[in-house]
């Protein structure tokens, strides 16, 4: 079903005399000026995008904050000949920076390494003193502690009570009570403006490179992983990220990691490498590796991105990791449809409780309510003894600062301004339901109009996107762009593929390819233009730009 928008629901920006005359300042493409321009960025600016400073020169100037240096110095006396031990998380995040973590420790010479990711249903985030006390009996000498850790005050002190080195590289808010630790490096307590943007994994990368832990050329292959975390956590696209990206990206189509290999080979056999973009790490291989700690235990995952055993052995585990995420998608398209069947039968509630859902899959389900209604929305389920939830809240508002707000009724909570996390005591949920549901029905959230650019598809040549390309990758902070093509009389349609579910839009301005929208284009009326993105498309070895429809656009 393609979306159908109105004609009011829409900033249309035409290309002009000005946009063609930044092109030539900018020695770029009309269509590249129109994409800036259309932004209203200074042309110190556009030029910026269009020419990044280079990632090297951006690391040196990173600052991670004042831990970095001491984990510096402690690093060759806590890891080479130690017996360590990894604790992570369950989404791509965590578990890149653990398989990133267990690659840095081995091959600086650690004795022995191990690595633990918690159970998201029976154990939930964070480090937990339970696991620390097991840890603790086992005799490492050393924890490497990534994507969580900030707040975990007992399980820490736990650690540091029995002589342990603790290493934290994390990136979540640092609101309440914050671990004392000289070793703890999270950009977002000292850290630099850009610094404050990276996901767990890109701050360990970053220290990693600007600690020259290993060799450049090794950690220049490990920037797949901060590439993959940092399009998998939706990051803000600001220089260095788009950087990170840009380079992980690059390194995914020379020289991709085994695993990330065998998981795109099986996904799109007909595909090469050439086509990989974020785009695709976010639509085709994040789902699949997110899907292990949502529906099972990340360790699967691991097994992939770690890339070791046998080809039998990484091609089960890719092959059930594809498996788990069909089960995610299934599980989360019924939950998800009879949460909008109580919406359109008048259940106003935007807390969300019910005993049988997984608590693995909800923060999906969330974040695609929180953006088809433009509303912000927590749901939540048994986990152990207790009740974890995940809240999504739209632009505009603070997923912190509402929790936060809360505090004194929460057992743990934490997360982005968009989206956060929270555990609560079952006996105290009943009064957290009842206020947060009143903080979040009092978040009053304007649906903004959708900004496109409107240029025919024919003008759109090959070099004039990679010109656009320039600006990528895209993202948060630094949207991908969008076109519209106006109706016009004459535009014809002509069936595409075998069973006529598809259209193509013909123009004077150029073909446009509607997958699935040959019945809904012939019952919509009012027809007044079509929002359309290019896309590349590989057939028998080359690579062309197809015109793709997004939205039908009517008065």
């Amino acid at each position: 079903m393609i979306p159908v928008r109105s004609l009011n629901d829409l900033q249309i920006y035409q290309p002009g005399e000005r946009s063609r005359d930044l092109a030539r300042r900018l020695d770029c493409s009309e269509l590249a000026a129109a994409v800036l321009d259309s932004r209203g960025s200074e042309e110190e600016r556009c030029r910026e995008m269009l020419n990044s400073p280079g990632l090297r020169a951006q690391l040196n100037s990173l600052d991670l904050g004042s831990a970095a240096g001491t984990v510096r110095q402690l690093w060759p006396r806590a890891v080479p000949g130690k017996k360590v031990f990894v604790y992570g998380d369950y989404d791509v995040d965590g578990v890149s920076s653990t398989v990133m973590a267990l690659e840095l420790a081995q091959e600086s010479g650690a004795a022995a390494v191990v690595y633990y990711i918690p159970d998201r249903r029976s154990e939930g985030y964070g480090l937990h003193p339970d696991n620390m006390r097991r840890i603790i009996a086992d005799g490492f000498d050393t924890m490497i502690v990534v994507d969580c850790g900030s707040k975990d005050v007992e399980a820490v002190e736990l650690a540091r009570a029995a002589g342990m080195n603790v290493l934290i590289f994390d990136h979540h808010a640092a609101e309440g009570e914050v671990v004392r630790l000289e070793t703890l490096i999270n950009p977002q307590i000292d850290g630099d403006a850009e610094s404050k943007r990276l996901c767990a994994t890109a701050v360990l990368w970053c220290w990693a490179w600007q600690s020259r832990i290993l060799p450049e050329r090794r950690l220049a292959g490990l920037i797949q992983l901060a590439a993959l975390a940092t399009v998998s956590d939706c990051m803000p696209l600001g220089p260095l990220n788009r950087s990170i990206t840009r380079e992980g990206i690059a390194m995914m189509r020379r020289s991709p990691r085994r695993g990330l290999h065998e998981l795109m080979r099986s996904l799109c056999p007909n595909d090469s490498e050439s086509m990989i973009d974020e785009n695709f790490l976010a639509m085709r291989i994040i789902p699949c590796l997110n899907a292990a700690g949502r529906v099972q235990v990340a360790d699967v995952a691991v097994n992939v991105l770690s890339g070791q055993g046998s080809a039998q052995e990484l091609q089960r585990s890719v092959d059930e990791l594809i498996e788990l995420n069909r089960r995610r998608r299934d599980l989360s398209s019924s939950i998800c449809a009879s949460i909008n069947e109580g919406l359109e039968h008048g259940e106003s509630a935007q807390v969300l409780f019910n005993g049988g859902w997984p608590v693995g899959i909800l923060s999906a389900i969330a974040s695609r309510l929180c953006s088809e209604h433009n509303k912000a929305f927590a749901l939540a389920a048994p986990s152990g003894s207790g009740i974890r939830g995940t809240l999504r809240v739209p632009e505009g508002a603070n997923a912190v600062e509402l929790l936060k707000s809360l505090d004194d009724l929460l057992e743990a909570w934490g997360g982005h301004k968009s989206a956060a996390g929270f555990s609560v005591d079952q006996m105290k949920w009943p009064r957290l339901s009842r206020e947060l549901n009143s903080l979040l029905q009092n978040i009053h959230a304007e649906r903004s109009r959708e900004e496109v650019i409107e240029f025919e598809p024919g003008r759109i040549t090959g070099g004039a996107w990679n010109d656009v390309l320039r600006i990528g990758p895209f993202g948060n902070g630094n949207p991908a762009p969008v076109f519209f093509a106006p109706f016009e009389p004459g535009t014809t349609y002509a069936p595409l593929g075998r069973h006529g579910l598809h259209s193509r839009v013909v123009t004077s301005g150029g073909t446009l390819l509607a997958f699935g929208g040959a019945e809904q284009i012939g019952r919509t009326e009012g027809i007044r233009g079509w929002i359309y993105r290019p896309r590349p498309n590989l057939w028998q070895g080359r690579v062309s730009l197809q015109y793709i429809v997004e939205g039908i656009v009517v008065a």
